[in-house]
């Protein structure tokens, strides 16, 4: 559990108050991590160096830069200013110190679905992660009308065989797709580039609905969360276990109480594996 407190990461995006406030109150919990935003960067009606300070004052690593959308098989105009946006990112990841741009899978109707172009895009894209040093973590959304399912990410990443290209695993796309979580241990762990955790209810609201509002910290809802989070294990993943929470209720209270409430239910899940991280 000692080696595991220094991987812990929670996204600002969970909290409501100031920058200041919400890694504050997630370094005095115990986070070593957050995922940061371009809204974080530039909250100041000033500039960036006000973000940047708070950053480096708060003494947190980032485990991830958020993120880039809608890229894999859009028509070639589209693709072309994705990329140069993709750059213009790469420079705030640099500038915030991080290592990694996450990209979202495409949900978009202009997209394609041609595989053997989304396979080109990423590798495209890989390249210009490997150029600066940055790599590209590609997260299947649930909501997704073509790569929602985490098999099928992990289908196309292995296909795009790229240095700079691996998987995000959030738990709550996982469970709203009803998905198996066998096939997650098939996964080399050095492909896995960031694993996400949050629990859910059981609803009847929509998909898109409860992951953009309702999710829970582990422990909270009715899923598997013990069984996913031994699932990443399993696969010799080393990187950050970031706890991402998108909640109006958790958005309205207090940021110290919700960072401890974070923290506590990350030790408990893991306290409660029979393999714990190494």
């Amino acid at each position: 559990m000692t080696q595991l407190i220094d991987r812990l990461s929670c996204t600002t995006a969970t909290f409501g108050g100031t920058l200041e406030m919400r890694l504050s109150a997630m370094k005095a919990a115990g986070f070593a991590a957050t995922e940061f935003w371009p809204r974080d960067l530039f909250e100041s009606f000033t500039d960036a160096d006000t973000a940047l300070r708070i950053l480096r004052d708060s003494g947190l690593a980032i485990s991830c830069f958020q993120g880039l959308r809608d890229f894999e098989s859009m028509p070639k105009a589209v693709r072309d200013r994705k990329l140069q946006l993709a750059d213009h990112l790469i420079d705030q990841v640099k500038l915030v110190g991080a290592d990694m741009l996450v990209l979202c899978c495409n949900t978009s109707t202009e997209c394609s679905r041609d595989w053997a172009r989304a396979i080109e895009d990423l590798r495209l894209l890989g390249d210009l992660g490997r150029s600066r040093n940055v790599r590209i973590g590609y997260e299947p959304l649930c909501y997704s009308p073509w790569i929602g399912d985490y098999r099928m990410a992990w289908d196309l990443i292995r296909q795009v065989d790229h240095s700079h290209v691996g998987l995000v695993l959030d738990s709550a796309h996982v469970f709203l797709l009803n998905l198996p979580l066998e096939p997650i241990s098939e996964i080399p762990g050095d492909k896995i580039f960031l694993a996400e955790y949050a629990d859910l209810p059981t609803t009847n609201l929509s998909i898109r609905e409860v992951v953009r509002y309702y999710r829970l910290f582990p422990g909270e809802g009715t899923q598997q969360m013990t069984e996913f989070a031994r699932r990443v294990v399993s696969t010799g993943y080393t990187g950050y276990h970031s706890v991402e929470i998108f909640s109006s209720r958790y958005e309205a209270m207090e940021p110290a109480l919700v960072a401890q409430r974070a923290i506590e239910s990350m030790t408990n899940l893991f306290a409660g594996l029979s393999e714990a991280p190494a």
